[in-house]
């Protein structure tokens, strides 16, 4: 009996025949994670870390061109260099700045354009005089139009149905917020007609004989405005396009905004590059209008 007993009591197994099997599953498991794990840092790791750093340089070397538009500093040397004709120091000046990196946008609007406000300013203020202030203005036409050529390079296709004449009102002095706002809208492919300065019958008659979906008129004083209004009413009775609309701009709108509606004009903008967008807003008010 006690023999059989025996017999019945299972054989122990040793530890080293249980323990060994599973330390070579779980070299096994080991090794198999790990060859899971290099390959998941080979195929997604590494090249994230590559384009992480590859779009930190990317975003480095275009901070340093962000700041490579004028300062301020720069727009108060132009308008002195302006003032006494000094041509050659101001055109070297511009260029240095479109060698740091400075585009044309940037050169038109944060340069050129608080520059003919400034020489303006000044004139109001009574630090110079009307001539030198106009010479001023003049020179900085001329380097307007010089480098419009190349702003205007990549403009695409014009559209017929994207016609603007952009006029001052009669007795306005200066044309160079027409110029300006020409520049931007031939820039986005528009059909632009420039209409100096003359009689309000004139810019009527224009309008009579072309047709244009929109009209642009520049202003630099709050003396305009009768006139403004004045001109505004005679484009809307000869207009051949009934719904043609109308934008307003310069300083008197910028410090006055109610004045947009008094002299019956449907938009206005701060400079050139939002011209263009209020005018492409404004199309399309219109065309919901009819």
């Amino acid at each position: 009996m006690v023999a059989s007993a025996q017999r019945a009591v299972p054989q122990t197994i040793g530890e080293n025949e249980v323990a060994q099997p599973m330390r070579r599953r779980q070299a096994a498991d080991r090794s198999g994670v790990q060859d899971r794990l290099a390959h998941a840092i080979e195929a997604q790791v590494v090249p994230r870390l590559l384009l992480s750093r590859l779009h930190g340089q990317v975003c480095g070397d275009y901070g340093l061109l962000a700041g490579a538009g004028p300062k301020e500093a720069e727009v108060v040397t132009l308008a002195e260099r302006l003032l006494v004709d000094d041509v050659a120091g101001a055109h070297a000046m511009i260029e240095a700045m479109f060698a740091r990196g400075a585009t044309h946008e940037e050169i038109f609007l944060e340069l050129f354009a608080p520059t003919a406000r400034l020489l303006g300013l000044w004139w109001e203020e009574d630090r110079c005089d009307f001539g030198i202030v106009t010479l001023g203005l003049l020179r900085l036409r001329q380097f307007l139009r010089t480098y419009g050529a190349s702003f205007e390079a990549a403009a695409p296709l014009r559209d017929p149905r994207r016609r603007i004449v952009i006029a001052s009102p009669p007795d306005e002095q200066h044309s160079f917020g027409r110029d300006m706002l020409a520049a931007f809208f031939r820039r986005a492919g528009w059909d632009v007609w420039e209409c100096p300065p003359q009689a309000v019958g004139d810019i009527a008659a224009l309008v009579r004989r072309e047709w244009f979906a929109l009209v642009g008129i520049s202003a630099s004083g709050a003396d305009r405005i009768e006139g403004i209004a004045t001109t505004i009413r005679s484009i809307r009775s000869a207009s051949r396009n009934s719904g043609i609309g109308i934008m307003v701009g310069g300083p008197v709108f910028s410090r006055h905004p109610d004045c947009v509606a008094l002299v019956g004009a449907d938009a206005t903008a701060i400079d050139g590059k939002q011209a263009t967008l209020q005018a492409e807003r404004l199309l399309d008010l219109l065309a919901r209008r009819d």
